[in-house]
């Protein structure tokens, strides 16, 4: 599998915003217990207008998080479709408009519908650092873009995002050896068609997330696959993604109240092609 590592779909969409009280680690923006009067550092979810995705086509849509808080991670679900052919191209965090922005690509024969939704922080340290592109030959899949926060123990990555060129789709935004790992697989296959690209986004705190995997799912040619990496009790989800092979493409990957879930389909010729979930969690 194309840049596996030890190192997620969901249809149940939820209609307000998830408050969860963060661990006092969170507290005043560092590691240190919080003292008396400290601030307390919160998580919310929030979730965007859905878009009606009409066959043939390329959507965007957007979830925004309220004043005073930062997108640690996001997403986007496909309602109601477990066979859905709609491909993820970006999913990354605008900070300027403070929202995660999603855009996929709608390769079914019927419409769908993409719902978005965000995890949004008070913690104060959150930043973004993003990574160089990374060119892509027509059909090519295995030339992942990367973003790190300085390698540092006072910066850690606590999640991230991806964006693609044309008929670039993504197959893989996930954590790997302390950087954000964005791999997409360019479907035209033209030799004379111009280059795409991929490009990695990291969002980073000075508080260490603490990450969980799915088991690896292995995928038939053509089969799509559902995996959910799960925070342990009483941690909340701010960030994650999937790993696939370089030819399983993500249909979805999204923030569920207590962890990730992603789908994703096998485009290969290759049975022992798979995929699993990651999710960052805020630690104790």
């Amino acid at each position: 599998m194309g840049s596996v590592r030890t190192t997620a779909l969901t249809a149940v969409l939820f209609a307000v915003a998830l408050p969860v009280a963060v661990p006092s680690a969170w507290a005043d923006g560092g590691p240190s217990p919080a003292g008396p009067g400290a601030a307390v550092r919160t998580v919310t979810q929030q979730v965007g207008h859905p878009a009606i995705m009409s066959p043939g086509r390329l959507y965007t849509v957007a979830a925004y998080c309220p004043q005073g808080t930062k997108p640690t991670g996001g997403g986007a679900t496909v309602e109601d479709d477990p066979v859905s052919a709609v491909f993820i191209k970006d999913s990354y965090p605008d900070a300027v408009g403070n929202r995660w922005l999603v855009r996929a690509f709608n390769d079914s024969g019927k419409v769908q519908t993409l719902h978005p939704r965000v995890v949004c922080s008070t913690d104060p340290t959150i930043g973004y650092e993003v990574g160089p592109d990374k060119p892509l030959q027509p059909g090519e899949a295995a030339n992942p873009g990367r973003a790190n926060c300085g390698f540092g123990r006072t910066r850690f990555v606590v999640g991230g995002g991806i964006q693609a060129g044309d008929r670039t789709y993504a197959s893989e935004t996930s954590v790997g050896n302390g950087e954000w790992v964005a791999q997409a697989k360019y479907t035209d296959f033209d030799p004379d068609a111009p280059l795409s690209f991929v490009r990695a986004t990291a969002v980073c705190s000075a508080t260490e997330a603490t990450f969980k995997f799915s088991s690896t799912v292995r995928l038939a040619v053509g089969a799509v696959a559902t995996v959910h990496a799960e925070c342990p009790a009483g941690l909340v989800p701010i960030g994650g993604g999937g790993d696939a092979s370089p030819d399983v493409l993500l249909n979805s990957s999204a923030p569920t109240a207590t962890g990730w879930t992603v789908r994703a389909t096998n485009k290969g010729f290759s049975d022992r092609d798979g995929v699993f979930g990651t999710v960052a969690c805020a630690a104790p």
